[in-house]
């Protein structure tokens, strides 16, 4: 077995029936150059990327039931994106140092970025075969449910005003209500986020513009906290 391994499992309360999944599964091809008996990840991460997009979407669809079709798409895409699933394995999981390189190819890992996300696919393909869907699937919401709202802040970041538009659907006015320190590099106003005399969030900036942006933002936040 994979030094480490073993523990990695057991962290994830996993018992494999066929530990030669999970080898598979921290494989590179480069490895399967010099060990023809010892298949690549390839396969594993085709199956796992399809089972990581069904728990994601459902994830979102019982969730998020005001999305759209369009706005449940961003919201899977935002959390299965490449970045996300290299953390996972770098960061969080370890999964990159378990990974078996050709000799020639461990000099080379300056420029693994890639692949350290597939064999996060490739990992839940593995679980998947050897342990069932319902069980891949608690495992990837054990992993995903901590992080989603700071995930998603990616999200709500990037434009908060046509964010909120989106999930409200409904008209929503930015009030202007104190400004301070308007003779002064301190300046500062503040704007409350409105639908129909409703305040849902609260936002200051150096201009209306920046004062609008965080009272979106702020509205955000509250609804990924209901």
């Amino acid at each position: 077995m994979i030094e480490g391994l073993d523990a990695l499992l057991g962290r994830f309360g996993i018992v494999p029936k066929d530990v030669s999944l999970y080898e598979m599964a921290f494989t590179h091809a480069s490895y399967t150059n010099e060990h023809p008996n010892s298949p690549s990840y390839d396969r594993l991460e085709f199956l796992g990327d399809a089972v990581l997009d069904l728990v994601i979407a459902s994830y979102a669809y019982k969730n998020f039931p005001t999305l759209n079709s369009g706005q449940l798409s961003k919201v899977r895409a935002l959390l299965v994106e490449g970045k996300t699933l290299t953390d996972f394995s770098e960061n969080r999981f370890g999964f990159a140092s378990l990974v078996r390189y050709s000799v020639g190819e461990k000099g080379n890992t300056r420029f693994h970025k890639h692949i350290n996300e597939d064999i996060f696919e490739a990992f839940i393909g593995a679980v998947y075969l050897d342990q069932g869907f319902a069980f891949a699937e608690r495992l990837l919401l054990d992993i995903y449910v901590p992080v989603i709202p700071d995930l998603l802040k990616e999200l709500d970041n990037s434009d908060p005003k046509s964010r909120l538009q989106e999930i409200l659907i409904s008209n929503i006015d930015y009030v202007c209500v104190d400004q301070k320190n308007l003779n002064s590099p301190d300046v500062c106003y503040v704007v409350e986020a409105r639908v129909k005399g409703t305040v849902l969030g609260v936002g200051k900036g150096h201009n209306i513009k920046e004062a609008e942006m965080a009272s979106a933002r702020d509205a955000l936040s509250k609804r990924v906290g209901d």
